[in-house]
């Protein structure tokens, strides 16, 4: 019987991974680690963002159906 074993997960990004994982800009997940929008640690200088952190933070953000939906309510009150 083999062992089955488990590919190890990423636990945090470099900002440049963190862009290349989602499309937000550097600069603003910059800004987001600033305003503690999600959470990062620091290793020297360069900044560590906790992958389940900007996973949650991505899945915050609404989706286009609810934007529409917004846009399509806004329309209807003015």
């Amino acid at each position: 019987m083999s062992a089955k074993f488990d590919q190890p997960q990423q636990i945090s990004y470099n900002v440049r991974q963190a862009f290349e994982a989602t499309g937000i800009s550097e600069p603003s997940l910059r800004r987001l680690v600033r305003e503690a929008k999600i959470a990062a640690r620091y290793f020297g200088s360069t900044i560590l963002i906790d992958a389940e952190s900007l996973a949650g933070y991505v899945r915050s953000l609404p989706s286009e159906r609810q934007i529409d939906r917004e846009c399509a309510a806004n329309r209807g009150a003015a």
